[in-house]
């Protein structure tokens, strides 16, 4: 089961095995040809159906989705001894609110805008 922390959020990177783990916490299984071979869970709950996994993949799908600016914004950073850089530089110039870090953060921002509208429900 694979997630992405961003900000204090911790969103599923879609995939059988995180929608099998977000639907049953706990199980553990094998599968073959979308059909369980194995399963175990402690509380004795029933694995969902694949139906139910799909439904459950397609959800993440949304989540991850909506979430791809942040990590394009990531990948496009200037690397953090770059960023100490230039912020030392804005402040020795006392050019805080315009310098070069404000600038290339801008930059990575307006090139990845953070989508209209609510947030997913996690």
């Amino acid at each position: 089961m694979a997630y992405r922390k961003f900000k204090g959020i911790e969103y599923p990177v879609p995939g059988v095995d995180t929608a099998i783990q977000t639907l049953c916490p706990g199980g553990r299984w094998e599968m073959a040809n979308q059909e369980f071979i194995g399963w175990e869970h402690d509380e004795g709950e029933k694995p969902p159906t694949w139906e139910e996994i799909e439904e459950e993949m397609k959800r993440e799908v949304e989540i991850y989705n909506y979430y791809l600016y942040e990590r394009n914004r990531e990948k496009e950073y200037p690397h953090i001894k770059d960023q100490l850089d230039m912020l030392y530089h804005d402040i020795k110039s006392g050019n805080l609110s315009n310098g070069s870090w404000i600038a290339a953060i801008d930059a990575v921002k307006e090139n990845n805008p953070k989508p209209e509208g609510p947030e997913p429900e996690l």
